[in-house]
C-alpha cells in the first residue's frame, strides 16, 4: 500500500521532515502550501514554553 507523503522544513530549526496523510498537518498543506510547519519537537518545545509562561505568570 502507498502512503501520500510530503517532505516539508521545519521553520524554527530548519530540518526537513515528512507529512504523512491523514495527519492534521498535512491536510494543512494540501489546503495551503504557504503555511508555516514545526517538527513535533520544535511543536513541543513551543507548547511547553507556552505552558510553562501561564503557570509564571501567576
Amino acid at each position: 500500500m502507498f502512503i501520500m507523503q510530503y517532505e516539508v522544513t521545519c521553520i524554527s530549526c530548519k530540518r526537513t521532515f515528512k507529512l504523512y496523510e491523514g495527519e492534521e498537518q498535512y491536510k494543512q498543506f494540501k489546503e495551503c502550501k504557504s503555511h508555516l510547519f514545526y517538527c513535533d519537537n520544535c511543536k513541543h518545545k513551543i507548547r511547553f514554553d507556552a505552558i510553562r509562561n501561564f503557570f509564571s505568570s501567576y
